[in-house]
């Protein structure tokens, strides 16, 4: 009996041990980690003259250093809320409308918006959408990030453009001109920001850094034709390098002028297959001592503009005319007229880089982030499915359940533009003046089908 008392004091104490352990064990827990605080952003779009607001309408909030995007539509009153973490933002809106049969594309974004815990919500941020008329000619493909060589390293000496005649009628323009934006990297320092505005979108002009290239002759497109211009080698690359591309096509175009840009890494002798006609001219601008015509890699600002009631080379040599960025003769910029400008597309450099806008919101109101990675990948834009769809010509040549997007990027019609126009189809492309909606990430360029 003595025994058995003792094992059952026994017992006591080591339960009395564990419970005092368990209860040691709850009260030295990980608390757990606070709630994730966010702040309530109203986006107010302001109209243009004329026009009253929409409900429904599509903005987007995105975080200029990590490219995430929240999305909202609008009330009756053209409000549209959203909750979301601290940092710096860009918020945007796009819509058409209809109007005596034209389309008019209303635009706007507004950069740099802080939140964090100085953020009180009372006051709504407004964009002021701007209005332009849709055009016929749009960049459909832009290649520029270059490729891998074929052991190691990259090549980047390849870039190209495909203009495409986007409506249903011949489409012919003269004094047709290129230009790239200065600064030339979307993630490099930006002065021409004032209060989260870009300075020169209340004047009406956009910058071309450098100099300018343009068409000699008026282009003449019929509908869904296209262009390809090379913006440096105008050669087979695939020769040297088998993931490059065949710019060397006799219906191909070219930038070369080596009185202006003579640099011949950038600028070589074209391919024989070339005709001289296919040749465009450059301006290079005062105080600019390259003889390079460069862009960036990583993040340009690419756009497409004619001149109106002047040549190309009296624009770009008009004293009148130029700008100096940071104050440096050899950072000379043309004000290029937004009105003169045909069609924009903005690159912002994709993981963590502080992307600014360069082109202002009546050209292009949003960006295509770019994942620098040089494997041949090009901004390539979306396919218009309801319209082309629409073509009865089209019927059983559209090729579906595209797959040829990077990451998360794609074109969400699910048509394959490339295959369905290899069976003759007619494709009318995206063109909202928004590079948010308009283009994805291509893994493949579409000059190597």
């Amino acid at each position: 009996m003595k025994t058995l008392k003792l094992l059952q004091a026994y017992l006591m104490v080591l339960l009395l041990a564990l419970s005092v352990g368990c209860n040691k064990n709850d009260d030295t827990e990980e608390p757990l980690p606070p709630p994730v605080k966010t702040f309530d952003v109203k986006v107010q779009l302001v109209y243009p003259q004329g026009y009253s607001s929409n409900s429904g309408i599509n903005v987007k909030l995105t975080n200029s250093i990590t490219n995430t995007t929240f999305e909202a539509a609008t009330d009756s009153t053209g409000m549209a809320t959203f909750t979301v973490t601290a940092g710096v933002y860009d918020a945007s809106a796009s819509e058409t409308r209809s109007i005596a049969g034209n389309a008019y594309l209303l635009n706007g974004i507004k950069s740099g918006i802080t939140i964090n815990d100085s953020w009180t919500g009372s006051e709504a941020v407004s964009i002021n959408l701007e209005e332009s008329k849709a055009g016929q000619l749009v960049v459909k493909e832009f290649y520029f990030n270059g490729c891998q060589q074929n052991v190691s390293g990259k090549f980047q000496r390849d870039p190209y453009v495909i203009l495409y005649n986007n409506s249903n009628a011949t489409a012919s323009l003269e004094n047709l001109c290129f230009g790239v934006t200065l600064p030339s990297n979307s993630h490099g320092s930006n002065n021409d920001y004032v209060d989260g505005t870009l300075s020169y979108a209340s004047e009406g002009w956009i910058p071309a850094g450098f100099g300018i290239f343009y068409f000699s002759s008026t282009l003449t497109l019929a509908p869904g034709e296209q262009a390809v211009v090379a913006i440096n080698g105008a050669l087979d690359h695939t020769i040297t390098y088998s993931n490059s591309v065949n710019l060397a096509k006799p219906d191909y175009f070219v930038f070369y002028d080596p009185d202006k840009f003579s640099q011949t890494t950038y600028h070589p002798s074209p391919s024989e297959a070339i005709p001289t006609s296919h040749y465009l001219k450059a301006v290079k601008l005062a105080g600019v001592t390259s003889t390079a015509f460069t862009m960036s890699v990583t993040g340009p600002a690419f756009f497409i503009f004619a001149t109106e009631n002047v040549t190309p080379a009296e624009f770009a040599t008009n004293p009148a005319n130029l700008n100096q960025n940071n104050g440096s003769a050899t950072q000379t910029r043309a004000k290029v007229p937004s009105s003169w400008v045909i069609d924009g597309v903005e690159v912002f450099k994709k993981d963590g880089a502080d992307n600014k806008k360069r082109l202002t919101a009546n050209i292009d109101a949003g960006s295509i982030a770019f994942p620098d990675v040089s494997q041949g990948y090009t901004i390539y834009r979306n396919v218009n499915k309801t319209a082309t769809e629409a073509i009865a010509s089209n019927a059983g040549k559209l090729v579906y359940s595209y797959s040829g997007g990077v990451d998360d990027t794609t074109d969400p019609s699910g048509i394959d533009a490339e295959a369905s126009i290899r069976n003759g189809a007619h494709i009318i492309y995206m063109d909202t003046n928004n590079s948010s909606s308009d283009f994805h990430v291509r893994g493949k360029a579409s000059l190597k089908n």
